[in-house]
């Protein structure tokens, strides 16, 4: 959405963030209260809740039990989603993977991302992802794996939080000063506990993307994995964030800020002026 749209609608990040509460009190005569609850009914399922139930779905939506049968028994009619014979749990149906691909589909800076993605992980012997912010959390677009780590496999679609992540940190520092700002709020109102290393941790974040071009996570975000990340701003896609990461004993602090996030800077130049002649 551009920034003309945003000005449009001042709470345009607000609703996205928490959509739940503005389903309730959202008095937008374009706000379409009942698409919003199918939505927001369709991302309580995920990798760790593939099967819910409309009790368990009322709970994580605060929506009423009624309301939540009506439109899961909507969501099952349209193909969105699949009740299990003899339950009455469901899970995700084929539908939403045709938005999904759909979706990956229009994202062109995917093919054109690919040859130096692929040089960049034979390179470091790492995998090397793409990804773009999703709410509070990052989401991958594409990754380049290698057999040299096995074990950190992820998948397209596969998130990260965007406050621990070199992805979320480096995206962070590419955004609009307000736009960042808002969104630093948002995670301090739900890590209130850990604030103070977090605020520290993205603070350092911001020093390193001004002074070096990019951001990095050593084991914040997973004990033991290191990674670099730097973003790249694009008119149509707006911002998406690459990374390199890989166990810290492949990949450590000097490795990341002498060798591969220089690297990963010229891989991002390079996807960008690709990108700017198609």
């Amino acid at each position: 959405m551009t920034s003309k749209n945003k000005s449009e609608n001042p709470n345009f990040d607000e609703i996205r963030l928490d959509p739940i509460s503005h389903i309730h009190r959202e008095n937008n005569p374009q706000f379409i209260a009942s698409i919003a609850r199918g939505l927001e009914i369709l991302r309580c399922f995920s990798s760790t809740n593939q099967l819910l139930g409309n009790q368990e779905i009322a709970q994580l939506t605060n929506l009423p039990k009624p309301t939540v049968a009506r439109i899961t028994s909507t969501l099952v009619s349209l193909g969105y989603l699949k009740q299990l014979p003899s339950t009455t749990k469901y899970l995700l149906d084929i539908g939403v993977l045709a938005l999904g691909y759909a979706a990956l589909a229009n994202i062109s800076a995917r093919t054109q991302a690919q040859p130096f993605m692929e040089e960049m992980s034979r390179y470091a012997q790492a995998p090397v992802a793409m990804a773009t912010r999703d709410r509070l959390t990052m989401m991958y677009l594409n990754v380049v794996h290698t057999d040299s780590t096995l074990t950190m496999r992820r998948p397209v679609g596969s998130t990260l939080p965007i406050h621990s992540s070199a992805m979320g940190r480096a995206c962070l520092a590419a955004m609009e000063t307000k736009e960042r700002e808002y969104l630093i709020e948002a995670i301090r109102k739900r890590n209130l506990d850990n604030w103070p290393a977090i605020k520290r941790n993205l603070e350092r974040s911001l020093r390193d993307y001004h002074d070096y071009g990019y951001c990095l996570s050593i084991g914040d975000w997973a004990k033991d994995v290191n990674s670099v990340a730097v973003p790249l701003i694009h008119s149509k896609h707006g911002i998406l964030v690459f990374n390199c990461g890989a166990p810290s004993y492949l990949l450590d602090q000097d490795k990341l800020e002498n060798e591969i996030g220089p690297r990963l800077i010229h891989m991002v130049n390079n996807i960008s002026a690709s990108l700017n002649n198609m």
